[in-house]
């Protein structure tokens, strides 16, 4: 995976230089920046070659979009209104459809040109398994219809999650400068100044312990999925003297463990250096734990540590203003009150002055 994701985001990386100095709507970018690196991961590079990635992007935020409205929302919470006319719920099954047409055309090119033992992407991986008995007892047999509802939580878990906490990273960065110039100087110190073509690989991330430490308070103050999905006990429990019979639906609140004075300190400060600290989890629950652990805390992982590594080498985050940025308002630290399956930010801009063209560091007066 590391391959391509890198290659796409030294792409958006291009694209943003050509904005440099401009106010930039970022979190769209980053949107289209996560949207890509699904869909070369699923669908493979033939995407690309066809330009099929602007529709595949309109479908992807067309489904979102409808699906995180009020009308949809509401269904979730009191099942028997979808027996109602509802007019967002028909839009939402319209957008499924369209979705489903993309995934099922995909499925049948790669069908077409699938070669026993090879794969090129992940959907080809998954169709060499289908049919095939497995080799865990109990496990049953993976067939057409997994793969495509695989690729389908592909495409619409791993777009908008990895987006919005890139975003929430660069909102964080906005109101604390000297946290971005000492990831900055732990960069030039691992790279050399301005080695912007220079990266460091995934397995050796350790080198950069602040960028991580950073990553990980991101996560600890706007998880994910604040309210992890629903799960359901297999039998009876109890948690604090309080009994939970078996068959109750349980929805953690990962936000309120990693807000616990009892577990953190300061625990609603943004201090990446809690994170340096010897023993200290790195992803606290973020991306759950254990058996029911998010399947896409790798990639989520990797994508964020190549993405903010590229961005903070190329540029400097600064307010979208030319005044002073000690005397600009800066984007809201609270997310939007409306309900939402992930912590959206308030609308922002940010702009990108690229390094060493004399621009001057974040925590300084222009």
């Amino acid at each position: 995976m590391e391959p391509v994701v890198e290659q796409l985001t030294q792409e958006f990386c291009e694209r943003m230089r050509a904005q440099a100095g401009t106010p930039v709507a970022i979190e769209e970018e980053f949107s289209l920046l996560t949207c890509s690196i699904i869909c070369y991961l699923t669908f493979g590079d033939k995407i690309k070659e066809d330009n099929l990635m602007p529709a595949y992007y309109k479908c992807i935020q067309e489904v979102l979009k409808t699906w995180s409205h009020w009308s949809i929302q509401i269904v979730d919470v009191i099942p028997f209104l979808r027996f109602f006319p509802n007019p967002g719920l028909r839009r939402l099954k319209q957008a499924i459809e369209r979705r489903d047409h993309i995934v099922e055309k995909q499925l049948r090119q790669h069908k077409e040109s699938l070669v026993a033992g090879q794969w090129r992407d992940m959907m080809d991986y998954m169709l060499q398994g289908v049919a095939q008995p497995s080799v865990e007892e109990g496990s049953g047999q993976l067939l057409e219809g997994h793969v495509h509802m695989a690729a389908v939580d592909l495409l619409i878990g791993g777009t908008e999650t990895t987006a919005n906490t890139l975003s929430w990273a660069v909102v964080f960065l906005l109101h604390h400068p000297e946290i971005q110039q000492r990831l900055q100087e732990e960069l030039d110190h691992e790279l050399g100044p301005g080695a912007s073509s220079s990266q460091v690989p995934y397995k050796d991330r350790a080198r950069l312990p602040l960028l991580n430490a950073t990553i990980a308070e991101v996560l600890r103050l706007r998880p994910v999925v604040p309210l992890a999905l629903p799960h359901r006990t297999t039998r009876p429990s109890s948690i604090s003297g309080y009994d939970i019979p078996e068959g109750t639906v349980i929805i953690p609140k990962l936000q309120g463990a990693h807000l616990d004075e009892t577990v953190w300190e300061r625990p609603h400060e943004f201090w990446p250096d809690r994170f340096l600290e010897p023993g200290k989890s790195s992803t606290a629950l973020a991306f759950g734990c254990r058996a029911r652990v998010c399947l896409g805390e790798p990639l989520a992982h990797l994508e964020l540590f190549l993405v903010l590594t590229r961005l903070l080498q190329a540029f400097t985050l600064l307010p979208p203003g030319d005044a002073l940025p000690s005397l600009q308002p800066l984007p809201s630290l609270q997310p939007l009150p409306h309900c939402s399956v992930i912590l959206k930010m308030q609308p922002f801009q940010v702009r990108l002055q690229p390094r060493g063209m004399g621009a001057h560091s974040p925590g300084q007066s222009q």
